[in-house]
């Protein structure tokens, strides 16, 4: 009865198994029953050999096998293992794990899985108990990892450690209450200048050069809105804006607050690296996804980078990239994902969520779980050669430029005029063909985004969507909502009519304000990705309109809104751009 009791306590640590031997009845559970049953094969004359219960593997059925069957059930030995190092230099893989302690051991095997790949795949295999290590060479990881070991015993049962994750390496630093690095072991010389790379990658480097990313540290109004933010937060304001508008200048500690203009910058005799802003290697050195900038009430910076420069790796989306004589490159496949347009692309400060693009496409039910539309897609798009487009197409454009030698003019609009649809149709009510003159006419819109983030995004505080609504008789106006008549003219914010998608930053005396920095509250009126709006319009017709009149609407973005613009840049006020989204008119007889 005590033996039994003994057996029957053991039987859990072995209900995770499945036996290739010893299991007599397959309930994965070695106990008295299996014990019962070779008893019974022993004492029978007529049973023929059984291959499965021969435990000691001597080609006889008899005592020793109860013994050795008894043996495993009862004892307490550890029969598993647990992964204590794993380290990766992009070539080789080193992991070990602790010596298992079963005397019934058979082999060890070292799973691997990764953020694309579920399921565990066997990458190791040894018979050895001493071999608790192993070198591998010529392997790919990815930028997250799952290792698991298991013990194997001789009976078939295989306990796998639980999983260890592992990232990719990359160099690590501290920030103090104030925002600035410490301890960080990033040096200027650990980055390329974007011109190094100008020779081999002649089109993406033109490309660059026209981009946003590199105009942050050309911008003029980017120095006049950090100039003003480190006046008003002496303490904390530099490293606020260059934390994500000049990452490198961020993580190697460099400060140039004392450059007032953009000609005092990048004629100071600080390196190429940091005059150029977001270049080549702030993103080509990544070797990890990061997350969003959460900012403190100071307001101090926070951005997390994850990036391993100053070791010749070039990191991308290519899967079987050309070896080249001037630096060695690896494969990454979240250089597809929306993950890497993080941190610069998502900003909370104090709980307000300022400017979170990533966050609104990551809340698209699926999307992120799913591969739903990346932000490459929209803003790299891939170009007839497979390359992707290295202007980052957005919605900012340099002002210093007039918009007809703008050279990001018209992809910005090419871009925007697949963003949104309309139609004269709220649920089946619809425009009519006809009306009464001296009558109302009901104008039923609807909006329909095609955007998978908010419209507008990013900084949609500084920035207004808007719905004209235009009802004309040839070239004599008979309503009007939304409409300006010059790219720099305010908008009638008085109009209960007026259709606008923005937000309003709400500061600590619940005054609205364009410094991020300043954000105690947001109102957000963005329009949702993939989401609808409605409006009606009632419009009376007067008794002397007779015969065809038009109805148009359209939907309308302004990148900043003038008073933005007077306020830090007024001589870029005449390059500000309204582009056209989206159009629809319709002809209505007037009876």
């Amino acid at each position: 009865m005590k033996l039994l009791s003994i057996l029957c306590f053991f039987t859990f640590i072995f209900s995770q198994c499945e036996y290739d031997i010893g299991d007599t009845n397959d309930d994965n559970i070695l106990n008295v029953i299996d014990i019962i049953y070779i008893i019974n094969v022993i004492i029978s004359e007529e049973q023929e050999f059984d291959q499965n219960i021969d435990l000691d593997f001597n080609q006889i059925i008899n005592i020793s096998d109860i013994i050795v069957l008894v043996n495993r059930i009862i004892d307490d030995s550890v029969n598993i293992t647990s992964i204590n190092n794993i380290s990766f230099d992009f070539n080789e893989l080193n992991v070990s794990w602790i010596k298992s302690l079963d005397y019934g051991f058979d082999k060890y095997q070292l799973y691997y899985s990764d953020i694309l790949n579920d399921n565990n795949i066997i990458i190791y295999t040894t018979s050895t108990i001493h071999d608790t290590s192993v070198v591998l060479n010529n392997i790919i990881l990815s930028e997250q990892n799952w290792f698991s070991v298991s013990v194997t015993d001789f009976m078939g049962c295989e306990l796998i450690s639980e999983e260890i994750y592992y990232e990719l390496p990359f160099k690590e630093y501290e920030t103090d209450n104030l925002g600035n690095v410490i301890d960080a072991i990033f040096n200027h010389e650990d980055f390329s200048s974007a011109q190094n790379c100008q020779g081999c990658h002649e089109q993406h480097y033109n490309e660059w050069s026209e981009s946003m990313h590199s105009y942050t540290m050309h911008s003029p109004i980017f120095f006049s809105y950090r100039n003003q933010t480190i006046e008003e937060h002496p303490d904390v304001g530099e490293m606020f804006c260059i934390q994500c508008h000049n990452p490198i200048a961020y993580l190697t500690n460099t400060s140039f607050d004392q450059f007032l203009t953009v000609e005092e910058f990048q004629n100071s005799d600080l390196p190429n690296v940091i005059k150029e802003g977001i270049s080549c290697d702030v993103c080509h050195t990544a070797t990890n996804v990061t997350q969003t900038v959460f900012t403190n009430n100071t307001g101090s910076a926070s951005a997390l980078y994850k990036l391993f420069p100053g070791e010749n790796i070039k990191f991308g989306p290519i899967e079987n990239p050309e070896e080249n004589n001037y630096h060695d490159s690896y494969y990454l496949p979240t250089y597809e994902s929306s993950q890497m347009c993080l941190p610069c692309h998502d900003l909370v400060i104090r709980d307000v969520e300022a400017e979170i693009t990533f966050t609104e496409w990551d809340r698209i039910p699926g999307f992120s779980m799913f591969g739903g539309v990346s932000c490459q897609e929209c803003h790299m798009p891939e170009k007839e050669d497979g390359t992707h487009d290295h202007s980052f197409i957005g919605v900012d454009i340099d002002l210093a430029i007039p918009l007809i030698d703008n050279p990001l003019y018209d992809k910005v609009n090419e871009m925007l005029n697949s963003a949104v649809i309309m139609e004269f149709d709220i649920w089946n009510t619809i425009l009519p063909d006809t009306i009464n003159s001296n009558d109302s006419l009901l104008i039923p819109l609807t909006i329909e985004s095609l955007t998978a983030h908010s419209i507008p995004t990013g900084t949609s505080f500084n920035r207004e969507v808007w719905v004209e609504i235009i009802v004309s008789k040839e070239d004599s106006l008979i309503y009007t909502s939304g409409y300006i008549e010059n790219n720099i003219q305010e908008l009638n914010y008085s109009d209960d009519n007026l259709l606008i998608f923005k937000s309003y930053l709400l500061d600590e005396n619940n005054d609205t304000t364009q410094s991020v920095i300043d954000a105690y509250d947001i109102i957000n009126n963005s329009l949702p990705a993939y989401s609808q709006r409605f409006s009606y319009y009632n419009v009376f017709i007067p008794n002397y309109i007779s015969g065809n009149i038009e109805v148009s609407a359209r939907m309308l973005f302004r990148p900043f809104d003038p008073q933005f613009i007077n306020q830090h840049n007024q001589e870029f006020i005449e390059n500000l751009p309204v582009y056209e989204m989206f159009s629809i008119n319709k002809q209505i007889y007037v009876q």
